[in-house]
């Protein structure tokens, strides 16, 4: 049975752990804010003195949050992630980042034969309390089915988008759109936005239009 750890207990953190307490899962966790920490107390998570001591007892850790600076202390600073997952631990990176954030940690991660894949959320924290989350996930397909019942009991579904970083890109895009599509004051226009994801033998592109 996996054992779950998150790193990042605030807003969208505590949402999804209001899902694994209603899936009797129990988390152990780590924020560095005191407020967040009491929050996750509150939905049944088990509290600990730091991200580092969060994946020595876990072996799916999740992350959760919020700039790529955020992603990298946690994982690769002093007391993060890496310095306490055993081999063949799972990191998920929640977070809206830059796929070079992502690579960056997969690459450091390898090192220690820990694993990496993007899982990006499409869904505002009361969305999440309430089922309707979708993850999109980036990363080896065996890595994602691993994580794919711990994500499903935070979320109505998980798709896997492609190789790492593809869960980074979708959700940029993602957003793109969602600003492409929102009234503009003064009837500014907003070039239709465009991204790639390469796959192996393959290219990925979606394009915004009206």
């Amino acid at each position: 049975m996996e054992k779950i750890g998150f790193v990042g207990t605030g807003a969208m953190g505590s949402a999804l752990l209001s899902r694994l307490k209603l899936a009797n899962v129990v988390a152990t966790v780590f924020d560095i804010a005191p407020a967040a920490m009491a929050a996750a107390r509150a939905e049944g998570a088990e509290v600990t003195s730091s991200a580092k001591a969060v994946a020595q007892v876990s072996t799916i850790i999740d992350v959760v949050v919020r700039t790529d600076q955020e992603v990298l202390d946690c994982t690769l600073g002093s007391n993060g992630i890496l310095e306490g997952a055993a081999p063949g631990s799972l990191v998920l990176l929640h977070s809206t980042i830059r796929p070079t954030t992502t690579k960056k940690v997969a690459e450091a991660a390898s090192d220690k034969r820990v694993n990496v894949i993007d899982a990006c959320m499409t869904a505002v924290p009361s969305v999440v309390r309430q089922g309707g989350l979708t993850f999109l996930v980036g990363g080896q397909k065996t890595f994602f089915e691993r994580a794919r019942p711990h994500l499903l009991n935070m979320a109505k579904d998980a798709v896997h988008m492609g190789p790492l970083g593809c869960g980074n890109v979708a959700k940029l895009f993602k957003n793109m759109l969602v600003a492409y599509r929102s009234p503009r004051p003064g009837g500014s226009v907003i070039k239709r936005p465009s991204i790639s994801c390469k796959r192996p033998g393959r290219r990925m592109s979606w394009t915004a239009w009206r």
